[in-house]
C-alpha cells in the first residue's frame, strides 16, 4: 500500500483501558502495520490525547495508520480528514479489580505522588485481601469504583457540562459510558479473546483494512487463578464482586452485543470446525431441521472459503463530532427535559 492509500485509510484509534489485554491488541496491530502502528505511552497518568495533539501527531507521521494508549479518552470520529475506527475492550470488573491490585503491589515504587495518594502506604507489602479491603475503604466511600466506565468519561469533559463529581477521573456514569461505546466501531471482550479478534477482523476488512492477529495463541490465559477469598461468602470478596456496578453493565450489554455480531459472522465465513461444531450442536438442540441447516451452511463456507475477501473502498461520512461531548451533551439536555416536566407548571397543582 502506497503512502496516498495509507493517509486516505482510516486511523485505527485502540483507547486501552488499563489491565484490558492491550498489549495482545497492541501487539496485533504492530504485526499488521510495522512502523505505522504507534505504542503510545506517557508518565503521567492523567494526561489526554485530546484531537489536537492527536492531529500533530498525523502531521509528524502521515502515514500512522494506528494508535494503542492508556491516553486516548477523548474519542474524535474523524482527524486532518481522515476517519477514525474508534475500539477498546472490556473485562470482568472483579478480574480487571484484583489484576490492578498486583500491578499496583508491583509498580508502587514508580508510581507519582498523585497516584500514590489512592493507595495505601504499604501497598507492596500488603496481603491481597487486606489491600482490597482498605483500597475500597477509601475508593467507595462516596461513590461506585468503576474504573472502566470512568475511563470514558474524562473528567475535563463532563466538568465543561457541569457533570464533575468532583473526582478526577470522571463521571461515573453507566448512561454516558454506554453512549460513547454505542459511538464506537468496535467493542471487544478481553474473555471472549477469540471471538472478538475475529470480529474486529471482520469488521477492520469491511473498511478496507487487513490486520493479522494470531489466533492460536492461548490469549490472556494466566498460570493465576482467581484468589479463593473472592466469594459471596467472603466478607471482601463480596464487596468486590459487589462494586463497579456500571463497569458491569457495560461488560454485560456489549458482550452481549459481540456475541451477536459473532453469531452473524460465522453465518457467512468460515471460522474453524470448532466454531462449525459448537454452531451446530446448539442448533440441534433447537431442532433437527436447524442443526441440519447448520452443517449444510458450515459445508458451504468451508468449500468456499480460500475465496479472496475484497477490500472494500473506505467512504465512511467524516464527522468532526467528540464522542464523549456528543454523549455528555445528549445527557444533560436529558436532564434538563425532565426536570421541565417535573416542575410544578402555572399553580396547576393548586
Amino acid at each position: 500500500m502506497n503512502l496516498q492509500r495509507r493517509t486516505e485509510s482510516p486511523l485505527i484509534l485502540h483507547c486501552h483501558i488499563p489491565k484490558t489485554a492491550g498489549t495482545t491488541v497492541s501487539g496485533g496491530f504492530r504485526r499488521s502495520f510495522e512502523i505505522f502502528h504507534f505504542h503510545h505511552f506517557h508518565p503521567d497518568p492523567f494526561y489526554i490525547l485530546t484531537r489536537e495533539i492527536l492531529e500533530e501527531l498525523l502531521e509528524i507521521d502521515p502515514g500512522l495508520r494506528s494508535i494503542s494508549s492508556h491516553h486516548l479518552r477523548s474519542f474524535p470520529l474523524c482527524l486532518a480528514g481522515r476517519p477514525t475506527f474508534l475500539m477498546t475492550f472490556l473485562r470482568k470488573p472483579e478480574d480487571t479489580f484484583v489484576s490492578q491490585l498486583k500491578y499496583a503491589q508491583r509498580q508502587f515504587s514508580t508510581f507519582s505522588p498523585e497516584a500514590k495518594r489512592f493507595w495505601p502506604k504499604d501497598t507492596p507489602r500488603l496481603p491481597l485481601r487486606e489491600l482490597a479491603r482498605q483500597f475500597l475503604d477509601v475508593t467507595t466511600a462516596y461513590q461506585d469504583y468503576s474504573p472502566q466506565t470512568r475511563f470514558l468519561c474524562n473528567s475535563s469533559t463532563m466538568a465543561s457540562l457541569g457533570l464533575s463529581d468532583g473526582n478526577q477521573f470522571g463521571l461515573d456514569s453507566y448512561e454516558i459510558g454506554r453512549a460513547i461505546l454505542d459511538g464506537f466501531h468496535f467493542v471487544g471482550i478481553v474473555e471472549e479473546m477469540k471471538k472478538s479478534l475475529e470480529v474486529l477482523t471482520d469488521r477492520l476488512l469491511q473498511w478496507g483494512v487487513k490486520v493479522y492477529f494470531d489466533l492460536d495463541l492461548r490469549l490472556n490465559s494466566s498460570p493465576d487463578t482467581r484468589p479463593a477469598w473472592l466469594t459471596q461468602e467472603d466478607e471482601v470478596g463480596r464487596r468486590v464482586l459487589e462494586t463497579s456496578k456500571n463497569d458491569r453493565l457495560l461488560h454485560d450489554h456489549f458482550r452481549q452485543r459481540l456475541l451477536e455480531s459473532y453469531c452473524e459472522l460465522r453465518e457467512r465465513r468460515w471460522l474453524g470446525f470448532k466454531p462449525a461444531a459448537a454452531a451446530a450442536k446448539n442448533a440441534f438442540v433447537d431442532s433437527w431441521r436447524h442443526g441440519t441447516q447448520s452443517l449444510v451452511n458450515s459445508a458451504h463456507l468451508y468449500w468456499s472459503r480460500r475465496v479472496n475477501h475484497v477490500e472494500q473502498p473506505v467512504s465512511p461520512p467524516l464527522c468532526s463530532d467528540l464522542l464523549e461531548l456528543r454523549a455528555a451533551r445528549a445527557i444533560t439536555s436529558q436532564m434538563h427535559l425532565h426536570s421541565h416536566s417535573a416542575s410544578p407548571r402555572n399553580g396547576s397543582d393548586q
